[in-house]
C-alpha cells in the first residue's frame, strides 16, 4: 500500500472514531503495517504524530460543533473524545486560545463553514 493511500485510510478511520479512537497498534494492524511505518507516514506527510492528528481533528470538530450546533459542552466533549467538559474546556483553551463558550459567542460563522484546519483564534477583546 502506498504511503498516501495508507495516510488517507488511516485519517478516515481515526476521524470517524474521535469519541473512541483505536490504539496506534490497532490502526496499523487494520492496514497491515507496523506502528512505526504508520507513525513515519504521518510525520513525513503531515508533520504530525498520530496523536497530533487526533488532537487537530478533535479541535476542528469541536469548533464546528460549537458554532453550528446548540449542543452543550458536555455533549461536545464526549463527541470529540473527552471524558468531561472540564478536560475538554482546558484542552480547547490551551489549543485555540479562548474558552469554548467565548469561541461560540465570538467566532465568525463564515470562517468556520469551510474550515480546512483547526483554528488557533484569539479574541479581539484581549
Amino acid at each position: 500500500m502506498s504511503d498516501q493511500l495508507l495516510l488517507s485510510y488511516a485519517k478516515q478511520l481515526l476521524a470517524s472514531r474521535l469519541s473512541n479512537p483505536p490504539k496506534l497498534e490497532e490502526v496499523a494492524a487494520a492496514f497491515g503495517v507496523t506502528k512505526y511505518r504508520l507513525t513515519e507516514v504521518f510525520k513525513s506527510s503531515l508533520g504530525l504524530t498520530v496523536a497530533g492528528f487526533l488532537r487537530e481533528e478533535r479541535m476542528r470538530k469541536a469548533q464546528r460543533l460549537l458554532v453550528q450546533t446548540s449542543l452543550g459542552l458536555e455533549s461536545i466533549a464526549r463527541e470529540v473524545g473527552f471524558s468531561c467538559a472540564a478536560n475538554f474546556s482546558n484542552a480547547f483553551r490551551e489549543y485555540v486560545g479562548v474558552w469554548p463558550s467565548e469561541f461560540r459567542e465570538n467566532a465568525p460563522m463564515e470562517a468556520l463553514t469551510s474550515m480546512q484546519g483547526a483554528v488557533r483564534w484569539t479574541s479581539s477583546k484581549s
